[in-house]
């Protein structure tokens, strides 16, 4: 994978051009790339088909948080309306109006007012069967060869209801509904416009339950590998204590490691303690991208006891690196070349701890899981 969009070659390209002048700055500008990275999701079906919990619940709100997309209101979409990300406005999540209104009568006329070559994906949202207009727009999707998605939301309540018949079994039941679902996903000519995979059964009010980690996988794994990575990165703490989305992360994390393990050690190189800086705000990133709280803060206490000593153990590697880089930093070509070894190392340990803690965190909150 490559995260950074940067390889040796276009290091050693800058270095020819330029020497090592700003060469900090040159890595810098590398790892802030994903923030720049532009996509826009739509997000189509008809009203109460959950379209706008699932936009707050993939960007990591709350349904009442300022920024939330408003649930509840049962009027139809009228336009389409742009949901910036929390924290990367480059990525929006569209909210769509359905085919067969007023202002958008038949696919040609919804293609253009939409503007369908805008959007990198599309999930297609119902809460019973997908419609003749779903599969048309399916259909155009498909000749536009970018990536769609079947969604069958507010799977829960479909559970609880189940739930008091004696004879109920929920592996049959999801079955049930996924087979009902490919039934009426074919086009006028009797072709089939997906497989199984392509229908994901999911509840917004439970992102770690379900088809919902799938879903955010299978969106990574459909868009191109510079959005991919943008998105990833983006994906609220909700979506990201999801085992397969936080795994992902962490990859990523460590594709950019010798990023950073470089830029540090060119600061290095001056005896100053900026390398050090670097690589502790790469550390405050990771804790940020894994959802881990800062040591002292409520959510901190509200770990375990065994978690906040692994959380503890990373804040006493900080520190060994911290004394570690002091001792070298006024021999500077020998700063430098120990930064990048140390750094490598120092990064490696802080992210394997973290993603195992993380990943802890995510198995605690599994065991606790329960729908009332």
């Amino acid at each position: 994978m490559d995260f950074t969009g940067i390889n040796l070659e276009e290091v050693k390209e800058y270095v020819d051009r330029n020497g090592v002048s700003n060469i900090e700055e040159f890595f810098k500008k590398t790892l802030e790339r994903w923030q720049n990275i532009e996509m826009n999701i739509g997000i189509t079906g008809n009203s109460g088909a959950g379209k706008s919990s699932f936009i707050n619940a993939i960007r990591g709100l709350d349904n009442d948080d300022e920024k939330a997309a408003k649930v509840g209101v049962t009027e139809t979409t009228l336009e389409p309306k742009c949901y910036d990300h929390p924290t990367n406005s480059k990525i929006k999540y569209w909210d769509l109006p359905g085919i067969g209104t007023p202002k958008y009568p038949d696919l040609e006329t919804y293609c253009r007012k939409v503007q369908l070559e805008r959007y990198s994906a599309f999930l297609v949202f119902t809460i019973d069967r997908f419609t003749e207009n779903d599969q048309k727009l399916a259909k155009k999707i498909q000749s536009t060869d970018r990536s769609f998605f079947f969604i069958r939301a507010k799977i829960d309540q479909n559970v609880l209801a189940e739930k008091r018949k004696r004879s109920f079994n929920e592996d049959a039941m999801l079955q049930k509904i996924r087979r009902y679902s490919l039934e009426n996903l074919v086009d006028e000519d009797g072709k089939q416009l997906g497989n199984e995979q392509k229908i994901f059964l999911i509840s917004n009010h439970y992102p770690a339950k379900w088809d919902f980690p799938r879903l955010t996988q299978a969106i990574l794994d459909a868009l191109p590998s510079f959005q991919r990575e943008s998105l990833a990165l983006s994906l609220g703490t909700l979506t990201s204590l999801l085992t397969e989305a936080l795994q992902r992360k962490v990859q990523i994390l460590k594709d950019r490691l010798w990023v950073v393990a470089s830029a540090s050690a060119a600061v290095a190189v001056v005896p100053l303690s900026g390398g050090v800086h670097v690589a502790m705000n790469e550390i405050s990133f990771y804790r940020s991208q894994l959802g881990l709280p800062e040591e002292g803060s409520q959510n901190f206490e509200m770990l375990s006891e065994s978690t906040q000593r692994d959380l503890k153990a990373i804040g006493e590697l900080m520190a060994e690196y911290a004394a570690e880089q002091e001792a070298t930093r006024w021999i500077p070509f020998v700063s430098g070349a120990m930064s990048y070894g140390s750094t490598c190392s120092f990064l490696k340990q802080c992210l394997e701890k973290m993603e195992k803690t993380a990943l802890l965190v995510l198995q605690e909150a599994y065991l606790n899981f329960k729908i009332d």
